[in-house]
């Protein structure tokens, strides 16, 4: 006779082994590349990218009664599944160790002020690499990297006004994302040296390109089969450093202290300079996947450069909106795609250094860039894809910046942070399971009433851009609002069949004349956000093979984060 104890165990098992195949299909989708031109109507049509727009509704009442039983079965089976013994109530939220920003929101210069900047990088690839011993961050099936296609690297850069409160610091790994566990970590170890050498930091944000080729800057994708089929084991019993996960947290070791280190050189670099603007279109390299954005609206590319008063080595800062995934799932060398040859291409036309930032993207990916499919074996020809990308957009860059707008020293920095419960249940199993090392909180008496914190930011340089940062993996919509989508018919192929209501945040500057840009996947990286009112989830995932609903928080975070975001826009006096 089996025990209650063992039965259970038992249940928790095959539930798993029934989850698993589902998660790993989804996260293993690669769409595209698609080669549909929205304003010609070649290539693919809007029918074959997206069946799902065509489903009648008796269709798409099925697909809404399967939601419902995978809602039901994921409900019981994390009831079921033990929560780590590190989870805390919502009580003992402490949002104090999260920035809050400037207390003053400036029109104008400060007496004496006068922009400064530093920058420095190092590589994400550990000293002791060797095949098969650390993991590509894209994969859920535990894929070793198996060499190095090109450099992943940190990239920092420090920012301030002169304003006597300290530079806001920006640093971006070459990865898949961040945590908000490693994130509340480098700023600790940062302040802390910052507070010992009376050092003055308004902010410290990390963010990821988003290149699918990086190390597993997450976690979520080293061991992590092992992880679900062992985590409510290993929380039942506080099992922690097994031998099987001694390279995962090895690299997380080197990762964190090479992030930390580097934004500790950025701030040692900073140099007095001008800091100068151009938003740049790099449409005709950017594409829908889904072939409902025209090239006309694709979101344009703020660009920064700082140049250097003693004429020492400058900074160029992008902001693209376009995903840097030129290699398929199955590629086993590491590489930053096409970020590392904007670098190279930008160093080697003007001894500048280079910063990415990742715009909200969504469904935007480059286009293919005239390579000859037949022409070359296949990983050739997606490297040649990714080299031509790169070089393509540092040039556009390098063109449109021999004009720029001279920005007057004014920076000004704002962030929110709230709660929020995951209502997809395979996100909350992936915390549950220590996929990710993610601060979550106990706000009732189920197993279920977990939640994660939203952490939202803006940075405001010189009274005209705003960098609106966001810890999730935004569609472009949610931000520029639904009139991109279909040539402004957006409700004829959302899910719902309805418009979106959320508030658009690119339309909350908080005041004329500020042009506003998302910068996601920033001090955290909680899934995508998709309009509430296309939120299908297996009508998306089954119906149109595309699985970015499966790895979201769930229906209803556009909602939380836009308002959110308002909420917090609003609070800056106009």
């Amino acid at each position: 006779m089996l025990t209650k104890t063992g039965k259970r165990l038992c249940l928790l098992l095959a539930a798993v082994l029934l989850i698993v195949p589902l998660t790993q299909t989804s996260a293993e989708t690669v769409w595209g590349p698609y080669e549909y031109d929205a304003i010609t109507g070649t290539g693919e049509t809007k029918a074959d990218l997206l069946p799902s727009v065509g489903f009648s509704k008796a269709q798409k009442q099925g697909y809404e009664l399967l939601n419902g039983l995978a809602n039901a079965f994921l409900k019981v089976f994390n009831a079921l599944y033990v929560n780590p013994r590190g989870v805390k109530s919502a009580d003992a939220f402490d949002g104090s160790v999260y920035p809050s920003g400037r207390d003053a929101y400036r029109t104008s210069p400060a007496e004496g002020a006068g922009w400064k900047a530093g920058f420095a990088s190092a590589s994400l690839v550990p000293p002791d690499f060797e095949p098969g011993k650390y993991y590509i961050g894209r994969s859920l099936t535990n894929m070793p990297a198996e060499g190095v296609y090109d450099d992943c690297r940190v990239r920092a850069a420090a920012v301030d006004d002169g304003a006597g409160e300290g530079p806001v610091v920006f640093a971006v790994v070459d990865g898949l994302g961040v945590t908000g566990g490693d994130t509340l970590e480098v700023r600790k170890a940062v302040l802390d040296w910052a507070e010992a050498n009376g050092i003055r930091i308004s902010a410290v944000n990390l963010s990821a390109t988003h290149t699918h080729t990086g190390l597993d800057t997450q976690g979520v994708a080293t061991e992590s089969i092992y992880k679900l089929l062992t985590g409510s084991i290993r929380n039942l019993f506080n099992i922690r450093g097994e031998k099987r996960l001694e390279n995962a947290e090895r690299f997380k070791a080197y990762y964190v202290k090479t992030v930390t280190e580097t934004v500790k050189a950025a701030i040692e670099d900073m140099r007095p300079g001008t800091l100068s603007y151009k938003a740049v279109d790099l449409s005709a390299n950017i594409m829908d996947k889904r072939g409902l954005v025209d090239t006309a609206d694709i979101p344009l590319t703020p660009v920064f450069r700082f140049d250097p008063a003693d004429g020492t080595q400058g900074i160029y800062i992008a902001d693209i909106p376009c995903h840097p995934t030129s290699f398929d799932s199955s590629y086993h060398l590491v590489s930053a795609d096409y970020v590392y040859y904007t670098e190279m291409r930008i160093k080697e036309k003007t001894g500048y250094s280079f910063m990415f930032f990742q715009g909200a993207a969504g469904m935007l990916t480059r286009k293919n860039t005239g390579v000859n499919a037949g022409a070359l074996p296949e990983e050739e020809r997606m490297g040649a894809n990714v080299r031509n990308t790169g070089r393509i957009f540092a040039d556009r860059i390098l063109a449109a910046c021999a004009d720029m707008e001279t920005l007057p020293p004014v920076l000004n920095v704002r962030y929110s942070t709230s709660l929020f419960s995951p209502t997809n249940g395979v996100l909350l199993l992936a915390l549950k399971a220590g996929l990710v090392n993610e601060p979550a909180y106990r706000t009732g008496l189920s197993p279920n009433d977990i939640s994660v914190v939203l952490e939202l930011g803006y940075v405001e340089f010189g009274g005209r851009v705003g960098l609106c940062l966001f810890p999730v993996e935004l569609y472009p919509e949610v931000f520029y609002g639904t009139s991109i989508i279909n040539g402004g018919d957006y409700a004829a192929v959302s899910w719902t069949g309805q418009e979106e209501t959320n508030p658009v945040p690119a339309a909350l500057a908080p005041r004329a004349g500020v042009d506003m840009f998302a910068v996601h996947l920033t001090n955290d990286s909680l899934g995508y956000c998709v309009p509430d009112a296309d939120f299908a989830f297996l009508g998306h995932i089954l119906g149109d093979d595309n699985a970015d609903e499966v790895l979201s928080l769930g229906k209803g975070t556009a909602k939380a984060v836009t308002e959110q975001f308002a909420e917090m826009m609003g609070s800056i006096p106009q």
